[in-house]
């Protein structure tokens, strides 16, 4: 009953960001805020598939933003919930993507 709000939000931010491109939000810095604070309430409720849920769409709203932290920061988290799943093999992959993500961060313009 408590994470029926949270599935209900996660289901709106999901179809808004369905469509390619960056969506049309009044600020998508307050979007990415709430994908993360989302992700963190599912991790609080012992509901990591929805965290991991949440924490790609965050992935995937960051790239398209050009925002390498963000994107650096949801790449953390996915990795986090999935170590914490006993999943090592498939955090693996997430954290190569990091690993590619800083370099890119620290790579001179």
């Amino acid at each position: 009953a408590l994470s029926k709000p949270l599935d209900e939000a996660f289901s709106l931010w999901k179809q808004l960001l369905e469509n390619p491109g960056i969506p049309q939000v009044r600020s998508p810095e307050q979007t990415v805020s709430s994908l993360q604070l989302l992700g963190s309430l599912y991790r609080l409720q012992d509901k990591p598939i929805q965290g991991l849920q949440s924490f790609l769409l965050l992935r995937a709203l960051c790239q398209r933003l050009g925002d390498p932290l963000g994107t650096a920061n949801s790449l953390r988290q996915l990795c986090r919930i999935l170590l914490q799943l006993g999943c090592a093999s498939q955090a693996q992959v997430f954290l190569e993507e990091l690993e590619l993500c800083l370099g890119q961060e620290e790579s001179p313009e």
